[in-house]
């Protein structure tokens, strides 16, 4: 599928507090994604995080400007967007994507809005894949799932976000957990319709996404992702979402001491399909505070990790 694939950009929202992981996972990402992108572009905001995100550890300006040069020295992205906060830019993207200057910046806990519809609209190709700096990726194979996200957004015309499975298999009961094993009839392969657009990681139509603007909020203040949501759905489009466990995705509960610290060898495992079956939370979030790193470091361990 060269002629879509060279139609389909690559963006990663940058901020200070992500300093601690930014250059491991943008590399990990890179090679499990596998997938020739028509360009790869990290937009950075080097403002202070706000609200909940303000708890995170903050790294400076000058690490995180080190780790983005590094990236591009070797190729591994292609551009760098630093994202502007003149009023002129603000009211510009806003206006287009809402329809209104007026729209906060920011959700009621601190998570961006405008700095993703910026570096969305930064993109020039046909489809974008969005995804947080902190997403890992399990692939089965050499082939990409974009592939198969891009044949799908093709096939289905009401179809506007594709997505990988959230997580691999986890155990759902207590006689899961107590066996260590699943007893869930063999995954069915393909694709179902989900409810939720997450801004975590989407393959998105370019096309089908302006068709659904301006964007509307369900409530004031919301998250972005929740605006998404609501308006594609008023508009008949939906989230498909990846059967089965070819390909997955897991995103940190909590960047930790313990993430950073054992991040390698958590890389590690997800690149090579090991996880701990039996573990906390959801299955699509990796839990590390606290004695819940344990349900990791066992798994890793019985791998042979020499975890320091």
């Amino acid at each position: 599928m060269p002629p879509l694939a060279l139609t389909t950009s690559f963006t990663i929202n940058v901020c200070n507090s992500d300093a601690p992981y930014l250059e491991q996972t943008v590399r990990h990402m890179m090679r499990q994604l596998n997938f020739p992108f028509l360009e790869r572009i990290a937009t950075y905001d080097p403002g202070r995080q706000v609200g909940k995100y303000a708890e995170r550890t903050q790294g400076s300006q000058s690490e995180v400007e080190r780790i983005l040069q590094t990236l591009l020295a070797e190729n591994i992205i292609d551009r760098v967007d630093v994202i502007p906060w003149t009023d002129e830019d603000q009211n510009r993207i806003l206006l287009k994507y809402f329809g209104d200057h007026r729209i906060d910046l920011k959700d009621f806990s601190g998570a961006p809005i405008y700095q993703y519809l910026y570096a969305m609209d930064a993109c020039t190709g046909n489809y974008i894949f969005h995804v947080d700096s902190d997403m890992l990726f399990y692939r089965q194979g050499e082939q990409s799932w974009i592939y198969d996200g891009l044949a799908l957004l093709q096939r289905e015309s009401r179809a506007i976000v594709a997505t990988p499975q959230g997580g691999p298999p986890q155990a759902r009961n207590w006689l899961e957990r107590l066996t260590g094993s699943s007893f869930e009839p063999k995954p069915k392969t393909g694709w179902h319709q989900a409810q939720f657009i997450s801004t975590r990681k989407f393959l998105m139509d370019v096309s089908r996404f302006h068709a659904c603007l301006p964007l509307q909020q369900a409530k004031p203040g919301e998250p972005l992702e929740n605006s998404l949501t609501h308006t594609c759905t008023q508009k008949g489009f939906r989230r498909w979402s990846m059967n089965g466990y070819a390909h997955w995705s897991i995103h940190p509960w909590r960047h930790d001491e313990n993430y950073v610290r054992y991040l390698d060898d958590l890389i590690w495992a997800v690149e090579n399909g090991v996880y701990p079956f039996r573990r906390t939370g959801f299955k699509w979030d990796m839990r590390t505070e606290g004695e819940h790193i344990n349900e990791w470091l066992a798994v890793l361990r019985k791998h042979g990790r020499a975890l320091g």
